[in-house]
């Protein structure tokens, strides 16, 4: 989450939907207080970190802020293909950052271990592994906070209405970051890119990767992300 008091904004940072792009170019501008790494949150008693949700945010006092709020959104085959490759990159990277508590360590150890284990089990195929994935993991952000694939509406949506006043799609980036910037009374920062798995995902409307889903896998996200596709318009394949 990206917080400017200056600029009177909050921009949520859904995961891989470049939101690391997003806070390299605006970085001189957020003024959050949160860490963007894993740590305890006393107004939500949990643990929490960049990818909060609107419904968490809504908790902190800086919700009751006049402040304009927006998000980016990303289709669903997308979505899940670079979550899949992500859950990999953290078990590979996550354990060797400075944590603030030993126990915040070892939750997030737990985590990494229970993606670890359902990867394995699935072969590291990614098909396999999306017939593994449950509603639960989807649906419920709280148990498992390393788990990257909830549904993008979680925010930009709250109690089913909308919470931002801006969504943009990642699928056209640059254009859409430029709308972004005159939504939010910004210049226009120098292009920087930061975590982008495949630099052609930012360009583009064509489904960077549906080629490696196969029919049930299709179904399966169809299913699981219903919601994404009827309040973001994107084709059901």
């Amino acid at each position: 989450m990206i917080l400017s008091h200056r600029h009177r904004f909050v921009l949520f940072a859904p995961w891989k939907t470049a939101s690391s792009t997003a806070h390299l170019r605006l970085q001189p501008l957020n003024e959050s207080p949160y860490s963007r790494f894993f740590d305890f949150q006393p107004a939500l008693n949990r643990v929490v970190h960049q990818h909060i949700t609107c419904a968490d945010f809504n908790a902190l006092p800086e919700a009751r802020l006049d402040y304009r709020r927006a998000s980016f959104v990303r289709n669903p085959y997308d979505r899940v293909c670079s979550g899949f490759i992500q859950l990999q990159r953290d078990i590979a990277t996550q354990m060797d950052v400075p944590f603030p508590q030993p126990w915040i360590r070892e939750l997030v150890r737990e985590q990494l271990d229970e993606n670890r284990r359902q990867l394995e089990a699935a072969g590291y195929d990614l098909n396999a592994w999306i017939a593994s994935i449950t509603e639960r993991q989807v649906y419920e952000t709280g148990r498992n906070t390393n788990f990257s694939l909830h549904p993008a509406h979680y925010w930009t949506h709250l109690a089913g209405e909308p919470y931002v006043g801006f969504v943009g799609r990642v699928e056209r980036f640059e254009p859409e970051f430029e709308r972004l910037c005159g939504f939010l009374g910004i210049p226009v920062p120098p292009r920087a890119d930061e975590n982008v798995t495949d630099a052609a995902m930012l360009g583009s409307d064509a489904y960077r990767y549906a080629d490696r889903l196969d029919r049930a896998s299709i179904e399966r996200i169809n299913a699981l992300f219903a919601r994404d596709f009827e309040l973001f318009d994107y084709a059901r394949l």
